[in-house]
């Protein structure tokens, strides 16, 4: 028997002398492949004493004020004689009575990673402020030195939105492009991106800036994450520089179809926006996260842990923004709260003042400030307030208030168009584009709380959410536990380990116009895959009327199209250029929303890229000799590298058009990151073994998830295991190693 201590942040619970504590834990359940589990108990109760009524402040009396908030789980431990075993939370789950009187807390622990959604709630890609440090002008210039630029977090892709057909200066001018060198007969408002110069009898033919849009690595994106939720820190097992898989993907920033300025309205030009930076230092209650984002936060500043918190109470905000100006020009002022429309101050002229009346009160959240108008305004009242931010509030049962003040002396707001990164990125929640990720490579996610490995080496990942794929896991760090002596004979059963008939692997969106005309002529959805065994070895298929199951991804997956010179004087493969674009608009080729589109940016060097136009006004144009081409795969060789974006082995977009074709792109996601276990699934030799064992303490604190069992000479890994911490006794359910 072990003796249990449970804690709540540094307080031990008081706990019932004759009370079941049973911890369930599971990484990857074959019944459920596409889910990541973690540490959960089932529900249990600990007694209404004094030391527990004070951590839970006597929760079954709703007339407390500021009292314990059951809404959100608490920070604990679990100790198995005094050696620590788990960390994770604590769910209040309610009070039990009797005779009236508050006898027993019922309470379920969570494991740490579980905390990823709660940290992550329904917070959405344009909630990560520091994405902004990478903004940057959307003009003809900029559009085409990221088209041309070799390497960095934002470049632009060749994929056109179909922000041509929108109207302006752009009406009539197709996004949909081609290569014809017998250029006569274009015009300028054609998409031939060969390019002759205009005095020679040519045409400003070729791609439109404005058709184009930006692009940000993952990287990026996931080093935002952690810096808008500092409690979160991911190993680099996964998302590391040197895993291409990773480190090369890429997520167009494309937030609504078509153009990415700002519509126009009642026929007047786009206002310009022009996000706030430069606001000051961090102090108590907020902090300044970059230049131009203000974090407010519960109590008191994460980032100053020698900051004294009264209380876990969130402060009573208000806020007063003054903005001062000379200038004339009208201008309306947007303060975004997690990247979404918060305030919106509209038809200001010379010197402002809002106060919580016009903007509401603020509450735990980030928040930016954007002006936007149709000339340059100059914020100064000439010495050293332009744009200043007060707050101040009351902190709830502390006894006091505070205030601080953030004040740029002097603010432009200009007269170009500001391409913002979290304004511009997909609207999506963080933690759909996660398991996206996560559901593309077959990744597991868990909490390392060992100190040690295996082999007695320091962990380096101690404390840190391990992100791996699920066959790097169950090859990293095991350990082998020979529990024979310990399992209950009489107890046990052997059952049929598929659960499901087939697995259909495939993405949310595939609605552009080369996939959907894929799908129409094909009679399957593009890079998709419906797996029902593995031909390779026979066929292991399963016939039974089990449902199906499906892991999609959500993103949308786009048919790029290489293209060949359609001049009918060339023949094969003469006509072929080193041009790849992405068509991303509808089968009606209009303008197209869609899901977000991860891809991998191939360079096209100067040394052999077919020389393309490029158009930085609708009618002239310009010669490139290097850009960036969208890909479903790491490299246009696959004997470079063969790793790509779809689930089925598709023909390569750019291998196809090849000399002789290259058909040897092979490593897909199935292939990559679930063949092994999949297969090991619909195996004739698969089985779940059900199995009840008293496990020791020394296996009970050690055993992970990845670990293998050893019975009577037969190696078996962990599908479940669920163990009452207080006797050992654990139901367990096996996969034996095929």
């Amino acid at each position: 028997m072990q003796k249990l201590q449970l804690y709540v942040s540094d307080t031990r619970l008081d706990l019932f002398n004759d009370e079941t504590v049973t911890i369930s834990q599971s990484i990857q359940n074959i019944k459920d492949p596409s889910k990541i589990f973690t540490e959960f108990s089932k529900s249990f109760t600990i007694p209404c004493s004094k030391t527990n009524n004070k951590v839970f402040q006597h929760y079954e009396n709703f007339n407390i004020v500021s009292g314990f908030d059951a809404r959100q789980k608490t920070s604990a431990r679990i100790e198995l004689n005094y050696i620590p075993f788990k960390q994770g939370y604590v769910k209040l789950e309610g009070v039990e009575l009797k005779l009236n009187k508050p006898y027993a807390y019922k309470i379920v622990f969570y494991g740490e990673t579980v905390n990823i959604k709660d940290l992550l709630k329904d917070d959405k890609l344009a909630a990560l402020s520091t994405l902004d440090n990478y903004n940057l002008a959307y003009d003809a210039s900029t559009i085409k030195a990221r088209l041309q630029s070799s390497s960095g977090p934002i470049l632009c892709p060749l994929i056109t939105s179909g922000a041509s057909n929108e109207g302006s200066e752009l009406t009539n001018l197709p996004s949909r492009l081609y290569y014809n060198s017998q250029s006569g007969g274009s015009s300028d408002l054609d998409g031939n991106l060969y390019y002759k110069s205009s005095g020679s009898g040519g045409h400003a033919h070729g791609v439109l800036y404005s058709d184009l849009k930006y692009a940000i690595r993952i990287k990026e994106v996931i080093d935002a994450i952690t810096a808008r939720y500092p409690t979160l820190v991911f190993s680099n097992d996964f998302f590391n520089t040197s895993n291409a898989e990773f480190y090369n993907l890429y997520i167009w920033l494309h937030r609504k179809k078509g153009s990415v300025e700002e519509a126009t309205q009642g026929g007047s030009a786009a206002k310009f926006p022009s996000p706030v930076t430069g606001f000051g230092l961090p102090q108590q209650y907020t902090t300044m996260l970059n230049s131009n984002t203000l974090e407010v936060y519960a109590s008191c500043n994460p980032y100053n842990p020698t900051t004294a918190c009264p209380n876990t109470a969130l402060p009573s905000i208000t806020q007063q923004l003054i903005l001062n100006t000379s200038s004339s020009v009208p201008y309306d002022v947007i303060i975004f709260r997690n990247g979404v429309a918060w305030a919106q101050l509209n038809n200001n002229v010379g010197n402002s003042s809002f106060g919580p009346g016009d903007m509401g009160i603020m509450d735990e959240a980030s928040y930016t400030i954007t002006i936007y108008s149709y000339q340059a305004i100059t914020f100064t009242n000439g010495s050293s307030v332009g744009i200043q931010w007060n707050l101040s509030g009351y902190i709830p049962g502390a006894g006091g208030g505070w205030s601080e003040s953030y004040t740029i002396a002097s603010f432009t707001a200009s007269a170009s168009f500001t391409f913002e990164i979290s304004q511009q990125i997909p609207d999506m929640k963080i933690i759909d584009f996660l398991t996206g990720l996560f559901k593309l490579f077959n990744l597991t996610a868990y909490f390392d709380d060992r100190p040690q490995l295996a082999n007695g080496n320091t962990n380096l990942n101690y404390q840190k959410i391990r992100i791996q794929k699920l066959e790097d896991f169950y090859t990293t760090d095991v350990a082998t536990y020979d529990i024979t002596e310990y399992v209950d004979v009489n107890t046990s059963s052997v059952d049929l380990a598929l659960p499901y008939k087939e697995i259909n692997f495939a993405y949310e969106g595939n609605d552009t116009f080369l996939a959907k005309q894929y799908e129409q002529l094909n009679g399957k959805l593009w890079g998709a895959e419906d797996f029902t065994g593995d031909a390779s070895t026979g066929g292991d298929f399963f016939d039974a009327p089990n449902t199906t199951y499906d892991i999609k991804a959500p993103f949308e997956h786009v048919l790029f199209e290489r293209l060949v010179d359609v001049d009918p004087t060339l023949v094969f493969p003469n006509n072929l250029t080193t041009i790849q674009y992405g068509y991303f608009v509808d089968d009606n080729q209009d303008a197209y929303l869609g899901k977000p589109l991860l891809f991998y940016p191939i360079h096209q060097p100067a040394s052999s890229a077919t020389e393309i136009s490029f158009k930085p006004t609708a009618s002239t144009h310009e010669s490139l000799t290097n850009y960036f081409i969208p890909s479903n795969s790491i490299a246009l060789s696959s004997s470079t590298n063969n790793k790509n974006l779809n689930f089925y082995a598709e023909f390569n977009e750019y291998g196809a058009g090849s000399n002789p074709p290259d058909n040897g792109f092979i490593g897909t996601l199935i292939y990559e990151n679930y063949l092994t276990y999949i297969r090991d699934i619909f195996t004739e030799k698969r089985r779940i073994t059900k199995i009840k064992a008293y496990l020791p303490l020394r296996i009970i604190y050690n055993i992970k998830m990845n670990d293998t069992l050893t019975i009577q000479g037969q190696e078996y890994k962990i599908n479940t295991i669920s163990t009452n911490l207080i006797t050992g006794e654990s139901d367990i359910e096996l996969l034996n190693e095929v």
